[in-house]
């Protein structure tokens, strides 16, 4: 049985997904009893609910895993604790494989959620337990957050760049999805560290034309100031430490860019990853 955690979010719903459409058994791990009903929508699995950082609820999800997709929730203030956790349950049910989403290039530390996943990696590394740490790209479908308003005035409202020269990776969900549920159904995946990446290192005006040729008018783009972007999260109920640390996340990509290379993710897949057009073709089509 493969156990995923945090697997109410769009990451954990996407590989359900991908592993569903295999066939595989699988327990879902989610927050609270309400999310239950709202994930089985997905199909057929077993659901448990409980929080990451109670030691015996987590414990008792392990009972009878022997493959685990471990999901902390977006930037938590807790996730070396809860990545403890979860590490000291999956040792003590002998999990045959344990597979970590991080994120691309943990090594940046000056974004805290960055310095947060390398110490789960380091800790998951030293534990003994056979493993796969997966360092994923930027979600295209993070753009999604503002489609209510690209699609209906053509505003594409972004923090991602504020350069022509910035560049990021971005890679399609649906792609992390399907590398996830190989690399959790195959052999050959033990030890590895991976970074998935789409195929390009993306420009806003790369992005732009992207939606222009498939919404067919021009989109404005808008850059919402700190101050306004903190108070639009906070009106939304997220908390000073994700705030901060987006704004530090938003700070590095227009900095440095966040660049990254296809090749792993291609190998995986054994095809080339979508791309972003491709990508805003198929949200066209959904929402529509």
């Amino acid at each position: 049985m493969i156990l995923i955690t945090g697997a109410n979010g769009q990451t954990g719903r996407a590989i359900i997904k991908a592993l569903l459409s295999k066939g595989e058994r699988i327990r879902a791990f989610v927050h609270t009893t309400e999310q239950i009903q709202e994930i089985k929508s997905l199909g057929q699995m077993e659901v448990v609910a409980g929080d990451m950082l109670d030691q015996k609820a987590v414990n008792e999800a392990f009972i009878g895993v022997s493959t685990v997709y471990h999901i902390c929730p977006a930037v938590n203030p807790h996730e070396v604790e809860i990545g403890q956790m979860i590490i000291k349950a999956a040792r003590l049910a002998k999990v045959g494989h344990f597979v970590y989403h991080s994120v691309l290039h943990s090594v940046l530390q000056d974004m805290p959620h960055h310095q947060k996943k390398l110490m789960v990696e380091e800790l998951l590394v030293d534990s003994g337990i056979p493993y796969t740490i997966i360092q994923p790209a930027v979600f295209m479908q993070n753009i999604l957050m503002s489609w209510k308003l690209l699609s209906e005035k053509g505003i594409f409202q972004q923090k991602f760049f504020t350069t022509q020269e910035t560049r990021i990776c971005m890679i399609d969900l649906e792609d992390l999805a399907e590398a996830a549920s190989i690399i959790l159904t195959s052999p050959g995946h033990i030890g590895a560290t991976y970074e998935l990446c789409g195929p390009a290192n993306l420009s806003l005006s790369d992005m732009i034309a992207a939606m222009e040729q498939h919404f067919g008018h021009k989109i404005k783009v808008e850059t919402p100031q700190d101050a306004m972007f903190a108070a639009q999260l906070k009106n939304l109920g997220v908390g000073d430490y994700q705030v901060n640390t987006l704004l530090k996340m938003f700070q590095h990509y227009n900095e440095h860019g966040f660049i990254g290379n296809p090749n792993v993710l291609t190998w995986i897949l054994g095809r080339k990853p979508n791309n972003f057009s491709s990508f805003i073709l198929r949200a066209l089509k959904n929402k529509i």
